[in-house]
């Protein structure tokens, strides 16, 4: 298990990754209800503001367990969260995570998920000691899959029925980053 920093802020040229605190409940709405965040994440499926600041006390709850660190994305030119980028399975005490993250539809198409995501690679593998990070996209998210591409991940193939979601188990395309 990981030992997580109580707060973490990084920022690079393009976004700031910072905690989540409970003012950022409305970011969570745009997303609601968007069944490949939804289905592949703790997003609530409906909003409101009771499930979503309950999703950001889970995400306050996962890092101090160790297991996920979660930090809301926002733009250098705004201080609204818009989107969520993550570290998980830190729980097996390896050297090894998954990476995920979601963003709201109007901020998509303009490079913050990259940067969030390369930010973010970059401060696991320099202070938790990774030495691999996955990405497991579905097949049909070409978008994801270009993330991916462009922070020089390798893939892997396809991992056959490897994530379970919405009571079945899904194909996911496997791409990795190593130090």
């Amino acid at each position: 298990m990981h030992t997580l920093p109580d707060e973490l802020r990084l920022e690079g040229d393009r976004v700031i990754l910072r905690d989540w605190c409970d003012e950022d409940a409305p970011a969570l709405a745009p997303v609601c209800g968007e069944w490949d965040v939804c289905a592949f994440t703790s997003v609530p499926w409906s909003y409101s503001e009771a499930e979503a600041l309950a999703w950001i006390e889970r995400q306050r709850q996962k890092r101090a367990a160790g297991t996920v660190l979660a930090l809301a994305i926002q733009g250098r030119d705004d201080d609204r969260a818009l989107g969520n980028v993550n570290l998980a399975r830190l729980d097996g005490g390896g050297r090894e995570a998954a990476i995920g993250y979601w963003l709201d539809p109007v901020a998509r198409g303009r490079g913050f998920v990259t940067a969030a995501a390369s930010l973010l690679i970059d401060w696991g593998f320099a202070n938790l000691d990774l030495e691999r990070i996955e990405f497991a996209i579905l097949p049909e998210n070409l978008a994801s899959q270009h993330v991916a591409e462009r922070l020089g991940a390798s893939s892997e193939g396809v991992r056959e029925r490897s994530h379970e979601a919405e009571g079945r188990l899904w194909d996911m395309t496997i791409w990795s980053v190593g130090r």
